[in-house]
């Protein structure tokens, strides 16, 4: 006989009591007697249930249990009961999502009120939860503003925003009620764009500033690289004895060459200086001293020719 209906195997960490229920409206469905239900529950339910229940009962042969015992085994198994502060909490964290509508945000309101047990406070405990998590901030105040407010008046309210929302929707889509506005204004594409380039000339502009300041601080590495991040480069543990600054050594301070700078080239330069003054005093020695042989030559023959002459 072919069955009405389907059951999907049960989902973990869902409410298993709804499961069961769903269950017993397809046993409903088919007409099936109740001897029945166990087996096709224990083929429909799936391979997690199944291996709980070998877990419930481990020396016990799951035939001999009756399909009323396994369902109240499970529930208490699978619907853990919280406690009664737990579900106050999420009763107070309850709020309306920017795309969920004013008559599912009750309903849910409500469904959480049900596990709290709040007794006569409940009407009351609804109506200023309603209040309190409202998305539409007009709304809330409007409600806020009214004198004696009871829960059917504030889900009338509500539900009236969503009918007029609705409403205003369709005769024009880019009404101020509408979904997007109530999300925001998106920016275009060329606002994106302009942001975007103004947040990177700043931080660009910070950098400089940033670079300016450390150029400032330091004189020092002996690579571009150690110059700008003084804490990375080779000498990053070394103290310059120069000027007492950390990251380089001297003979890579530009602060000492810097100072030593002109004293070389002022020593170069007397050097040659000296140099080509020497060669010139040599050779002007040299024809001094070539001139005064000549004519201390000159004045010791004179004699001697006068004397050859004269004993000729």
């Amino acid at each position: 006989m072919a069955l009405i209906g389907s059951v999907e195997p049960y989902v973990p960490n869902t409410s298993f009591s709804n499961y069961v229920e769903h269950f017993e409206y397809f046993f409903s469905a088919n007409n099936l007697a109740e001897d029945k239900k166990k087996d096709l529950f224990m083929n429909l339910c799936g391979m997690t249930v199944f291996n709980e229940l070998k877990l419930l009962y481990p020396a016990t042969d799951l035939k001999t249990l009756s399909y009323a015992d396994i369902t109240k085994k499970l529930k208490e198994r699978f619907d853990r009961v919280e406690s009664e502060v737990v579900l106050r909490y999420k009763f107070r964290c309850r709020m309306q999502s920017p795309t969920e509508s004013g008559e599912n945000y009750i309903l849910a309101v409500k469904l959480l009120a049900e596990q709290c047990d709040f007794g006569e406070f409940r009407d009351s405990a609804i109506r200023d939860q309603l209040i309190y998590g409202i998305y539409d901030k007009d709304l809330q105040r409007q409600l806020l503003n009214e004198d004696n407010l009871l829960l059917k008046t504030a889900e009338k309210l509500i539900k009236n925003r969503d009918l007029v929302s609705a409403r205003a929707m369709a005769i024009n889509p880019d009404n101020v009620n509408s979904v997007r506005f109530r999300l925001g204004r998106r920016d275009t594409r060329y606002e994106r764009r302009f942001d975007a380039y103004n947040r990177s000339d700043r931080s660009r502009s910070r950098n400089r500033d940033r670079y300016a300041r450390n150029e400032e601080r330091t004189y020092h590495g002996r690579s571009d690289v150690a110059r700008r991040f003084p804490g990375k480069g080779r000498y990053a543990n070394f103290t310059c004895f120069f000027c007492n600054q950390k990251g380089h050594v001297q003979k890579n301070c530009y602060r000492f060459k810097n100072s030593q700078k002109t004293t070389v080239n002022f020593v170069k330069e007397s050097d040659q200086d000296t140099d080509s003054e020497n060669v010139h005093d040599y050779f002007k020695r040299l024809r001094v001293e070539y001139d005064t042989e000549n004519e201390s030559a000159d004045i010791v023959g004179e004699p001697s020719d006068l004397g050859s002459q004269g004993a000729d």
